[in-house]
């Protein structure tokens, strides 16, 4: 029970921590005027 608990729940963080990783690095890479603009365009926009 413990190792499907973990596994299951871990693999989701792990995801998630991946995901924000890529944001930031997309962020930082852009520099803070586009890398604002662009992130909010592919999350916020419609």
């Amino acid at each position: 029970m413990c190792d499907y608990i973990e596994s299951k729940f871990l693999e989701e963080q792990v995801e998630s921590i991946a995901q924000i990783a890529k944001m930031v690095t997309n962020l930082k890479r852009l520099g803070p005027g586009m890398g604002e603009y662009v992130f909010d365009k592919e999350h916020f926009d419609d």
